[in-house]
């Protein structure tokens, strides 16, 4: 290294230093020795090569720093819970432009994991389903890493406010775990709402009893009433239902329904098993029966219909209200059969839907939506009113009535039809913390054929919104005009207000 002084503009001197770098160091060995072991022992590594380290890699502070975290952590999950690093040393070769570290390490004892002891005062958890869930299994090596996960698992069932696992007194070799819990409360009530000028205004209400048999189990008792529909539905869950990663449901609805469309009273129950097949993957089927008396164009008729639906979901994105990344797709099949006017009927219905979110920069969102579907069923008619496909609304085409985007009768009420395509793309700008801006575009229809026709071309429907972010999720106010108006059927533009993202 050499150093110059020069004048500079103004009368003022700058310093130069020109530095001559030299050839790089590299990491010629990287080893472990272990105070307390010397002649080595199960489960400890002696090369950072086993830990991933590659030859002939630079000599930085930050690749050694690494290294140092994960030899500790590889002893940490390989039973050696109290290991620590004693000193660190690094011997540089200036000559050869080679280093050599070597970590020497305080492994301590090795220990297996000893029985879980489950300590929640006041609370009706089962200490069985505590030790079920936990990923730790007493008579195994030691791991911290299952001792986090075991964490995860408790913290996902929303049972518990506050979780502690921490070891208790070793013996012989074993290191039982205490998992101190505090549990959260136990009920939950909920109240929301939503308007808009199709479907007018509508509340919503509900009360969940969590882990009410000490088991995870959950009920949920809603009430919904709106000027079209009026609903009251209960939903049970079971999760660890003899297995895992599997999940019993059952669920019941009586409703009324008054809408363009149809009117219809049903009564509805079904139960199915749910597994979880991947992180991402989740699978279904169960059976359901129906009751429901349907009046529209076609006159009154009434239905007794089984199902036995076949669900397949796969979910990546990072928010239940507000999605910015990933990716969400439903594919669900359902063949019913039953009653029609005490006549034998059958019909099977198919449903896709996939929505997708990209961020490419900072606060905007770019979302798409599509949903495509059919029933196989002779006529429309044999399908009851609620189960045949609809399109228009704040859920489906903005700017179009509630129902109105499909086949209509000589009234120009909507009658449903026996299949569906839609396509939604949004742009989602966070203007603000709180406030945000939506520019959208929504497409689709229901068609009377069992598949969409291509002769018939999608009604478009455009518009702008505001979100308004709280800590339950954006609250989202929707304008939007139907860009193929028809006479007569459509209005001038729709507004939509309710909680959460549009899709």
């Amino acid at each position: 290294m050499s150093a110059s002084v020069r004048q500079g503009q103004g009368g003022t001197f700058e310093v130069v230093y020109l530095v001559a770098l030299g050839p790089r160091t590299m990491i010629r060995s990287f080893t472990m020795q272990y105070i307390d072991y010397p002649d080595g022992a199960a489960g400890l590594v002696e090369e950072a090569s086993e830990l991933g380290l590659q030859p002939e890699r630079a000599a930085t502070a930050e690749r050694v720093i690494d290294f140092t975290q994960k030899a500790i952590q590889h002893l940490h999950n390989n039973g050696y819970p109290d290991a620590a690093l004693d000193r660190r040393r690094v011997i540089v070769d200036l000559s050869a432009s080679r280093a050599d570290a070597t970590l020497f390490i305080a492994a301590g004892e090795r220990y297996v994991f000893g029985p879980l002891l489950v300590e929640n005062e006041g609370g009706r958890t089962d200490p069985d389903y505590v030790r079920e869930i936990a990923e730790i299994e007493p008579g195994t090596i030691y791991s911290r890493a299952q001792v986090d996960a075991t964490t995860d698992a408790l913290r996902k069932t929303g049972l518990f406010s506050g979780i502690e696992i921490s070891p208790a007194q070793a013996e012989d070799g074993a290191l039982p775990q205490r998992i101190a819990l505090t549990e959260r409360e136990r009920r939950t009530v909920r109240l929301g709402g939503k308007w808009s000028t199709s479907e007018g205004a509508g509340v919503t209400g509900s009360w969940e009893h969590r882990n009410l048999f000490g088991r995870a189990e959950k009920l949920t008792l809603a009430l919904s009433i709106a000027e079209i529909e009026q609903a009251a539905t209960a939903d049970f869950r079971k999760p660890h239902f003899l297995r895992p990663d599997q999940s019993l449901l059952a669920g019941f609805e009586i409703a009324h329904e008054d809408s363009d469309a149809y009117k219809e009273d049903r009564v509805r129950a079904g139960v199915s098993l749910e597994r979880v097949l991947t992180p991402e993957w989740t699978g279904s089927l169960g059976v359901t029966f129906q009751l429901s008396e349907t009046e529209d164009s076609n006159g009154r008729i009434s239905y007794q219909l089984f199902g036995v639906p076949l669900t397949l979901r796969y979910d990546t994105a990072d928010d239940l209200l507000d999605p910015t990344e990933g990716l969400r797709a439903t594919l669900q099949g359902t063949p019913y059969f039953g009653t029609s006017d005490e006549k034998a009927t059958s019909f099977t219905k198919l449903e896709g839907t996939a929505a997708t979110y990209l961020t490419p920069v900072d606060d905007l969102t770019f979302a798409f939506r599509g949903r495509y579907g059919m029933i196989a069923a002779g006529e429309t008619a044999d399908v009851p009113g609620s189960t045949r496909f609809h399109a228009g609304g704040g859920g489906s085409v903005r700017g179009y009535g509630y129902q109105l985007a499909g086949p209509l009768d000589a009234n120009n009420d909507p009658t449903g039809g026996r299949s569906v395509l839609e396509a939604n793309a949004e742009a989602r700008w966070r203007a603000f913390e709180t406030i945000g801006l939506v520019a959208f575009i929504d497409g689709g229809q229901a068609f009377d054929n069992p598949v969409p026709s291509l002769g018939d071309p999608l009604l478009w429907g455009a518009g702008l919104g505001v979100r308004y972010y709280t800590p339950v999720g954006p609250v989202r106010a929707d304008v939007a005009i139907p860009l193929n108006r028809r006479k007569g059927v459509d209005d001038a533009f729709q507004i939509y207000v309710s909680l959460g993202q549009a899709f």
